[in-house]
């Protein structure tokens, strides 16, 4: 039977505190000192399941005891160790592929160090999170009758594996694309990119506020572990989608004329008990760990959604796997 695992951690102190049932009283420093020192460890079996007809399989999901706070501010070297000694816990427990789940995947050189470390195959699920992200803006804007040949799309943190698969990807669809990070030569770069493809007219923004005030659509993709777009920010009528974790979006008051909603989620076509809590509708997964099971369902054991540059061929790719597998984009979008 093939096995996967998949590097989970908590979004932050308060989520922390819930989970494992702890008083509210503990201070912060305290729980961040002991998540310094607590070694990676099993969090729940994923019990098996059906891939194919004769073909079943099962995972582990590996708790790596740090917030996104920490891994931003620690040092890399210790952040990247710990990241490594989780996916040998799943080595150990026989998976033949490690998913890297929230910010797992961004430390470092981006699951590339992590790959070089284990014997079994790495992946950050960034193509299915993108795949599933834009899927579902078309959708939505074909819903909303949105003519996107008329339309601004606008991208924060467009530098990133994610942001830029996306702006690859919807370049095409727009009238005009706002990219917009922290890391400018990545940006020139995408840009150039963009251009030889298609004749999009493609914009880099310093400021991200800038950046969303006139945009039809708006994909949130940063690594930023706190919130940094109001949606009062927004024009009327816009469509946001927000793939961060933890989320980049916040709200001061209703908005009723956009719509706001988390991307980068699958719904599965079966039940699949994890072993523990998601955080998510029933059904709905997150798409990095969506994509860790279908390469496992697929027995493609090879180092895939890794690193800075990652080949649209290989969003289409595990697209179709998915859309084999009956994995849809969850559109599960509220208004305001």
């Amino acid at each position: 039977m093939d096995k996967f695992g998949f590097i989970v951690h908590t979004v932050g102190i308060n989520e922390f505190k819930k989970f494992w049932g702890l008083p509210g009283f503990i201070p912060g420093f305290l729980i961040k000192f002991f998540l310094k020192i607590i070694p990676p460890f099993k969090l729940s079996e994923v019990k098996q399941f059906t891939a194919k007809p004769g073909r079943e399989i099962k995972g582990y999901f590996i708790g790596c005891p740090l917030i996104p706070e920490q891994m931003v501010k620690l040092s890399e070297k210790f952040v990247l160790k710990r990241i490594i000694q989780s996916a040998k816990i799943a080595e150990r427990l026989g998976a033949k592929i490690v998913g890297l789940g929230g910010y797992t995947s961004i430390v470092g050189d981006k699951g590339s160090s992590v790959a070089g470390s284990v014997n079994i195959a790495v992946t950050s699920g960034n193509c299915l999170t993108a795949w599933s992200a834009t899927e579902a803006v078309l959708s939505i804007a074909e819903k909303q009758k949105i003519d996107l040949r008329k339309s601004t799309l606008a991208i924060i943190g467009a530098s990133g594996s994610i942001g830029s698969l996306c702006a690859r990807r919807l370049s095409g669809n727009f009238a005009k694309v706002i990219i917009t990070a922290r890391r400018k030569e990545r940006l020139e770069e995408l840009r150039q990119e963009v251009l030889n493809s298609n004749k999009t007219d493609i914009v880099i923004f310093d400021d991200i506020h800038q950046a969303i005030k006139n945009a039809d659509v708006i994909i949130v993709t940063t690594s930023a572990p706190e919130a940094l777009i109001d949606l009062n920010e927004l024009k009327k009528g816009a469509i946001i989608c927000d793939i961060s974790i933890p989320k980049n979006i916040t709200e001061t008051s209703k908005r009723n004329d956009i719509i706001s909603f988390a991307g980068g989620l699958i719904k599965l076509p079966f039940e699949v008990d994890f072993g523990t809590k998601t955080g998510l509708p029933k059904g709905v997964i997150y798409g990095c760990i969506a994509e860790t099971m279908l390469l496992t369902m697929e027995g493609n054991f090879i180092n895939y959604s890794i690193g800075d540059k990652i080949s649209l061929d290989k969003l289409d790719e595990i697209g179709n796997i998915a859309n084999a597998y009956g994995f849809k984009p969850y559109l599960g979008e509220k208004n305001g």
